[in-house]
């Protein structure tokens, strides 16, 4: 909470870009300058193309989506194909869509050579796959909380500023 000289409270926020307590009501951030009506107009396919030409100071993460995607069209892309990390494509989040996906099919190498071949291998290079199926139990409960953060609405989205 901040207070003024007449001791009256409040509300903060953070900013997205320097994380900087400051009061709601600031319309621009006094550490790093963000504009929050400009940052409001921010948008996804911005943030993608920022992220593609590799112009990471231009692309900001946040919560909620932006006013050029649906939040219910990335809640069902999560829900339903967000273990092999689609969800991820659709926002812009290129490398963690790309973990996803790889750990999605080493899991389901291991369920089709084990469960549906029923072969039990052995050997140094099965214990390393074997490690890397733990990995993709992680990347299942990654999945999960992915799903809460869409749901409540936390689940941070690259987005930028037209040039």
């Amino acid at each position: 909470m901040w207070y003024n000289k007449n001791m009256k409270i409040y509300e903060n926020k953070r900013c997205p870009r320097c994380n900087t307590k400051m009061p709601k009501e600031v319309a621009v951030c006094p550490k790093c300058r963000l504009n929050y009506v400009k940052f409001n107009q921010a948008t996804n396919d911005e943030g993608k193309r920022a992220l593609k030409l590799k112009e990471y100071d231009r692309v900001i993460y946040r919560k909620g989506c932006p006013d050029d995607m649906s939040r219910l069209k990335l809640l069902i892309l999560t829900i339903f194909l967000g273990f092999m990390g689609i969800h991820n494509y659709y926002v812009g989040r290129t490398r963690r869509g790309i973990f996803f996906t790889i750990f999605f099919i080493i899991g389901f190498v291991y369920a089709l050579i084990t469960n549906i071949l029923k072969l039990k291998p052995s050997g140094e290079l099965w214990e390393v796959f074997t490690f890397l199926v733990l990995i993709w139990g992680i990347v299942i409960f990654m999945w999960i909380i992915d799903i809460a953060k869409v749901a409540l609405n936390k689940f941070k989205i690259p987005v930028s500023l037209p040039r």
